[in-house]
């Protein structure tokens, strides 16, 4: 039996780093974030779609919202030949395609280290800035519980990768 697993979690907490350790490792890995078509960043009250939008502006990020194509998703996931998948990244959306999965792990992080992480990172320039870090951490803890009522099971990852990678194989395979 095929099994579909979703890696999620705050900006900065490791899902790229995951994912990619994961494909090394000869583990089918999507960083969905970069699926292209998969996922749209649009304005939050118009609901159109947003073009060169600012990751360093607090005010723009405040009105975007980035959100996945969950039919799109749900092909993916259902076109997949590999018995176990994992599928990282997230959305604004996340509550409503978490469902298409067996089961949803949440990458946890402490704040300071999660700031550092963001502040430091060279692939991706979301939540660089502390004014853009502060607006996506004040929401971090609330989101966190949220998704684990939902019935994700939250890993830390303020440890060694490997470690990290042995847990998320465990919990997939269970």
């Amino acid at each position: 039996m095929k099994k579909s697993i979703l890696i999620t979690g705050v900006a900065g907490v490791g899902k790229t780093s995951l994912s990619n350790k994961l494909n090394e490792l000869g583990y089918k890995s999507y960083d969905i974030d970069d699926v292209p078509g998969l996922f749209t960043m649009i304005h939050r009250d118009t609901k159109l779609p947003i073009e060169n939008h600012n990751n360093f502006d607090l005010e723009k990020v405040k009105i975007m919202t980035w959100i996945c194509d969950e039919k799109k998703l749900e092909s993916i996931i259902k076109n997949e030949s590999s018995p176990l998948t994992f599928y990282c990244g997230g959305g604004s959306n996340v509550y409503q395609f978490m469902k298409l999965f067996d089961k949803v792990i949440l990458l946890t992080l402490d704040l300071e280290t999660t700031k550092h992480r963001l502040t430091n990172r060279i692939d991706n320039d979301f939540a660089r800035t502390p004014e853009v870090q502060e607006y996506v951490m004040s929401k971090k803890d609330q989101w966190e519980n949220e998704m684990i009522k939902r019935g994700a099971i939250a890993v830390e990852t303020n440890k060694d990768l490997d470690l990290i990678v042995k847990e998320v194989i465990r919990i997939a395979k269970e």
